[in-house]
């Protein structure tokens, strides 16, 4: 058990920790591939999407160039047609916040504590989730796999959250002052590669907690509203 000491700045990432994909994902990829020809129900397009759901949380155009074999005027199709499909999906109503997100968002700004949300979307899915779950008033910051140069698990998305808070503050934090929330493997190694205080899963998206702890896990928490206890 890590020695808990004050945070400064919570990072969390967005589908499957402070939003319910509730298999959207999948929904939006599977839309994409069977755009491009793959076909419904097929073995192969099942493969497909067991890939999709082992890399969750990583950026969505590394998953496409990996699927497409290298071919990136093909990912890069596939990829604008999942982007479509997931923000039409958004747009419907379809993504909700897990209960008690926004009032977990208040409650950490009003400790000190600043918060941002990260995602492996580009920034246009992540300005429509912020927009139709009107999430602006309540987060400091945002950053998406699209404005950083590697996706998780890569740390690259994190230092850019503090940054972001260095720059706005006129602090020097460090990611020692940070804890790193999600969902996925891919969340906990990028918080591990970064050195972060707490990196934190939650059981309520794609991986198990035996995974999240396997990928470095300091806690893992039944919801990322749990995080209140920890620090």
């Amino acid at each position: 058990m890590v020695t808990v000491k004050k945070v400064k700045f919570a990072i969390f990432d967005v589908a499957g920790t402070t939003a319910k994909d509730g298999g959207l994902v999948v929904e939006a990829f599977q839309s994409a591939m069977i755009s491009l020809g793959t076909t419904a129900g097929s073995p192969e397009l099942q493969k497909m999407t067991d890939y999709v759901n082992a890399t969750m949380g990583e950026r969505k155009i590394d998953v496409f160039m990996h699927l497409c074999d290298g071919d990136s005027k093909r990912a890069n199709l596939a990829h604008d047609r999942f982007v479509e499909s997931y923000i039409g999906l958004v747009t419907a109503g379809k993504l909700e916040e897990f209960p008690g997100i926004t009032d977990l968002f208040t409650r950490l700004r009003s400790n000190g504590i600043a918060v941002a949300i990260t995602t492996g979307f580009p920034r246009d899915i992540l300005d429509n989730i912020i927009d139709c779950l009107k999430w602006a008033p309540h987060i400091d910051f945002s950053v998406a796999a699209s404005e950083v140069a590697m996706g998780r698990p890569a740390p690259d998305m994190i230092f850019r959250c503090i940054d972001l808070y260095n720059k706005r503050f006129n602090t020097h934090i460090s990611a020692e002052d940070v804890a790193v929330i999600g969902d996925t493997e891919s969340d906990m190694k990028s918080g591990v590669t970064a050195g972060a205080h707490l990196v934190v899963g939650v059981d309520t998206g794609t991986h198990t907690p035996d995974q999240l702890f396997h990928a470095g896990a300091t806690h893992v928490l039944h919801g990322a509203v749990e995080l209140p206890t920890i620090c």
